[in-house]
């Protein structure tokens, strides 16, 4: 169980309902593949929008995550922006990391 004051709860929900969110629109268009709904209805067209507003505000949302460690932006370091990585950008603090463990900082960059 996840405590209250756990630093990466925010990221830990946000991974979440990303995963909820790509499951319920593959099934969406599964339906829609197997022609139980038709593309032109305007159902569709809600869902298609909605998703990709659901898509920029997960992604925002995400870009806002804090470093528990240097509250930096975790994903984000000037304009360089990745979603995929493991560690802070700014202090090396790995993803999901206790806050108090040191930072791995080599010279060359790994």
């Amino acid at each position: 169980m996840v405590s209250r004051d756990d630093p990466w709860r925010r990221c830990r929900l946000l991974k979440r309902v990303n995963i909820l969110a790509i499951v319920f629109i593959f099934l969406t268009f599964a339906v829609v593949l197997l022609r139980q709904i038709d593309m032109r209805s305007r159902g569709v067209h809600l869902v298609v929008f909605g998703w990709m507003i659901f898509g920029l505000v997960m992604l925002t949302l995400t870009h806002e995550i804090r470093c528990p460690r240097c509250s930096q932006r975790f994903y984000a370091k000037g304009a360089e922006f990745w979603q995929i990585t493991t560690e802070c950008l700014h202090c090396g603090l790995a993803k999901y990391a206790d806050v108090g463990t040191p930072a791995n900082r080599s010279g060359d960059g790994r």
